[in-house]
């Protein structure tokens, strides 16, 4: 964990390196040259958190909303229980319904009341909230597609099961208190 701790820092400091090198570079007409591929997979990780962070900071803006309203669309894409979404997109609670209330006001989302339990609010998808979800969905899957139409369906398998098992292990070394309750395990049948 210090191994990638200790790359985020180095990326702060490389980025903001890279962001002078780019406005040089744009001033001299020259190219910025390429990020060196980190050697292990802490590092490898940061430098794939900061690629997706901007994967969806691209895809949110092509459809003029910000990356925290993208990641709310595409965690209620079913009817899901404000607290669930908190956990999900591991914020706090109150900032989540703040999210949710610019939201609505948007007309992307609806709130109601959970059938079991009425001060549960229950959050669902608008018709223009579900069209910009899957948008946002296929921008993403649009970036990658290059890269994915060359590899054959075992990689890609396999890929996605690595990447299940990182991210399990993961939520797995998170606090108790703060994990979220996986599918089928500690929640209550709605």
């Amino acid at each position: 964990m210090s191994d990638y701790i200790t790359y985020l820092g180095d990326c702060s400091t490389e980025l903001g390196d890279r962001v002078n090198l780019l406005r040089y570079a744009e001033l001299m007409g020259d190219r910025m040259p390429p990020f060196e591929s980190p050697a292990t997979v802490p590092r490898t990780l940061g430098r794939l958190r900061v690629a997706l962070d901007d994967a969806f900071t691209r895809a949110s803006r092509e459809l003029e909303l910000t990356a925290q309203q993208a990641e709310l669309l595409c965690a209620a894409m079913r009817p899901t229980a404000v607290g669930d979404i908190a956990r999900t997109l591991r914020c706090d609670r109150s900032n989540v319904s703040r999210l949710v209330d610019r939201a609505a006001r948007r007309g992307l989302v609806h709130r109601r009341g959970g059938e079991d339990d009425g001060r549960v609010s229950m959050i669902e998808l608008s018709a223009e909230g579900e069209r910009l979800a899957q948008r946002f969905i296929a921008t993403l899957e649009s970036q990658l597609e290059g890269l994915l139409a060359e590899w054959p369906d075992e990689r890609r398998q396999e890929t996605i099961e690595i990447l299940n098992e990182i991210a399990d292990a993961l939520d797995s070394a998170r606090p108790e208190r703060e994990r979220r309750p996986r599918a089928g395990k500690g929640r209550r049948a709605s």
